[in-house]
């Protein structure tokens, strides 16, 4: 399993929530260009997701060590935003409930916690997947190539590529999912001409993230996913390496907190004015946004994280005291 190009992974994580930020807290000069931008920074955010997880759950099909690290990773700093939101800004209880069960994408999405459709979509596959795992063992993951299949299908049936809900969003995730199954370090060096690949498969991406584009947009999944595979088969292609700079890798390593926080940064007040009091305040915004994120990733999530790998850890211990020993025969 490819693990090596992990400088390139945070790259395109980086990538991903700057897209997201732009469509949600830059003018982009229209809505399709800021559906356009939400769409390329969510298919790589799926697609890095599902890679992620399923290289994990190939190399330790772990499912109690696996669920424990996802809940610890998310779960922190998502109930605290819904306990900020729906106690203190407005009183909305049943809300809170909705998102905190990660059900609200198809139930309940408003203005306070409409960018958690993506955790709902998320968790649901964590869930599923694990649940899966936990059954069937390690052979539960060739199910992830017809579930890819069959989502993908059922989204150019409906005609809804930018769906909230997982059983239309999810081929995102899964086709990262089949990119970790499928991949091989024979792969490595395989084709030639791997930079002009790669800036097809970028402009196949752009053009299949674009609104207009109509059924088009099915292949979305697969055009990222192909951006993947080539940057985990050409580690060292100058693009490659750009992705790996620190400034990038530090973006992605507080990703997930900015996502959750970067919504209570323009509420209300923050995002009315002038086009030039919209701008100071952006960069209000932004300032908030990152620093609050710096903060959250390093002194209230990762608390968390450390606790949750210290019960795998004990888990493990307890779980070999309890072997019986073993005995030398002759």
């Amino acid at each position: 399993m490819a693990t090596r190009n992990l400088g390139a992974l945070d790259g395109l994580r980086a990538v991903s929530i700057i897209l997201v930020l732009a469509a949600h807290m830059v003018p982009l000069g229209s809505h399709d260009r800021t559906l356009a931008a939400g769409a390329m920074g969510m298919s790589l955010f799926f697609v890095l997701s599902g890679f992620l997880i399923t290289s994990t759950l190939q190399s330790h099909p772990d499912v109690f060590a696996f669920l424990v690290k996802r809940l610890a990773r998310i779960v922190p700093l998502a109930y605290l935003y819904t306990t900020i939101i729906f106690t203190i800004i407005v009183f909305q209880p049943v809300d809170a409930l909705l998102t905190d069960t990660f059900l609200a994408n198809y139930i309940d999405i408003n203005a306070y916690n409409w960018h958690f459709w993506s955790v709902c979509v998320e968790m649901q596959f964590y869930f599923a997947v694990a649940i899966a795992v936990w059954l069937l063992g390690r052979r539960a993951l060739w199910l992830l190539w017809p579930s890819c299949i069959v989502v993908t299908l059922l989204r150019i049936q409906a005609g809804s590529f930018m769906d909230f809900r997982t059983h239309l969003r999810v081929d995102e995730i899964l086709s990262g999912a089949c990119v970790a199954m499928a991949f091989k370090d024979t792969w490595r060096g395989a084709l030639r001409f791997p930079t002009p690949l790669l800036l097809c498969a970028v402009a196949a991406w752009i053009y299949t993230c674009t609104p207009t584009t109509g059924w088009l947009q099915g292949f979305r999944p697969y055009t990222t996913a192909a951006i993947l595979s080539i940057l985990l088969s050409y580690p060292d292609i100058r693009i490659a390496r750009l992705l790996s700079t620190t400034p990038l890798r530090y973006i992605a390593n507080i990703s997930y907190a900015l996502y959750i926080i970067h919504p209570i940064t323009y509420f209300g007040w923050m995002g009315t004015g002038s086009f030039w009091q919209r701008a100071v305040k952006r960069l209000v915004s932004f300032t908030l946004t990152f620093s609050l994120a710096h903060l959250s990733t390093n002194w209230w999530e990762k608390p968390w994280r450390a606790a949750a790998a210290g019960l795998i850890e004990r888990r493990k211990l307890l779980s070999a005291a309890d072997r019986p020993p073993v005995t030398a025969t002759e």
